[in-house]
């Protein structure tokens, strides 16, 4: 009895080395502000649905909506929650170096930023980001944030002076400084109260994110500035993922969708909402090259200076980003 006793004891003690711990056995928290009704929900249920696929039974990965993004960003990196769908600028007060990819105007077309992205920004986001505890598991597209306004703003002048909600990040409030505007900070969660009663007149958003809110209803015009362009991440807590077999990792990083799929898919979604919109009465004002050209001289100047006010790593990504551009110039001559 004493010597089948050991064996057992021994296989016990084996096998409780070997085991997954019980804790990540636990249900995982994909974070998101994203709300229903829109293609950004469809991408963050398809990689729910990928990483449950492939994560061996280590974790079963669930939606939980979190309005601020901010938040988000503190309670991942902390472990309360393990995954999240954002953009860099929901994570510009953990990652602040990152934000430089959605600075105004820093993108001349939708083929350089894509060509740049992949090719010279994403490492560098990626080394970011693992300093700071999180991993970046995909990078593809929101949209490009546009100017919403009560009244029709389609100038520089027509919004000098308004007073617009201004989000926590330096890439908003150098926009709306350099435009003249009277900012007032508030997180994304408090903008569509501040719309309504009247606090603020205007904001900037992605249309896919306005067209599932209260925004859309109480700032109906749409302006194309094209001015801020939002990259979709997808990240998780980087202790969590590195406690996953490398076997697994591997498996889901392969199984993800391109981020072409995602940009298609997003792109495709934004004119079939944006004809709906204006169905229903919204307005979306489109601008040529010379009125959009009225608002990147204004803001385009203030770039490299705001860059040096950003996370010690900014200077590096602007630096490669101004490299991949040039690199870019010279394929399209």
């Amino acid at each position: 009895m004493t010597s089948i006793f050991r064996r057992a004891l021994c296989a016990g003690l084996v096998t409780a080395g070997l085991a997954w711990p019980a804790a990540a056995q636990e249900p995982w928290k994909m974070a998101s502000a994203a709300q229903p009704g829109s293609v950004l929900m469809t991408l963050i249920e398809e990689i729910i649905a990928v990483t449950n696929a492939n994560i061996d039974g280590k974790a079963v990965v669930e939606r939980q909506f979190v309005g601020n993004e901010q938040e988000m960003w503190q309670q991942l990196i902390r472990g309360r929650l393990q995954m999240g769908a954002s953009s860099p600028s929901g994570g510009a007060v953990s990652v602040p170096d990152a934000l430089v990819v959605s600075l105004p105007y820093i993108w001349s077309s939708d083929a350089e930023r894509i060509y740049v992205t992949d090719k010279y920004a994403l490492p560098l986001m990626r080394a970011m980001y693992a300093e700071k505890g999180v991993h970046l598991l995909l990078m593809a597209d929101v949209g490009w944030n546009d100017v919403v306004c009560k009244t029709a703003c389609t100038t520089p002048a027509s919004v000098k002076g308004m007073k617009v909600r201004v989000a926590p990040t330096v890439a908003s409030k150098m926009f709306w400084q350099q435009l003249g505007a009277n900012g007032v900070q508030l997180p994304l969660s408090e903008a569509w109260p501040g719309l309504e009663q009247n606090l603020v007149s205007g904001a900037d958003l992605p249309f896919l994110f306005y067209i599932t809110t209260p925004a859309a209803q109480s700032a109906p015009h749409y302006v194309h500035t094209r001015h801020l362009q939002h990259p979709a991440v997808f990240i998780v807590n980087k202790a969590l993922w590195d406690k996953l077999p490398a076997e697994t990792r591997a498996k889901i990083e392969k199984a993800l969708p391109p981020a072409a799929k995602f940009r298609k898919a997003v792109d495709d979604d934004e004119k079939v909402k944006i004809e709906e919109f204006r169905k229903k009465g919204g307005f979306v004002h489109e601008l040529t090259d010379a009125q959009r050209a009225e608002w990147r001289k204004l803001v385009e100047p203030a770039l490299p200076d705001v860059v040096k006010t950003m996370g010690p790593r900014a200077q590096e990504l602007f630096e490669a980003i101004q490299k991949g551009k040039k690199e870019f110039a010279e394929m399209k001559k």
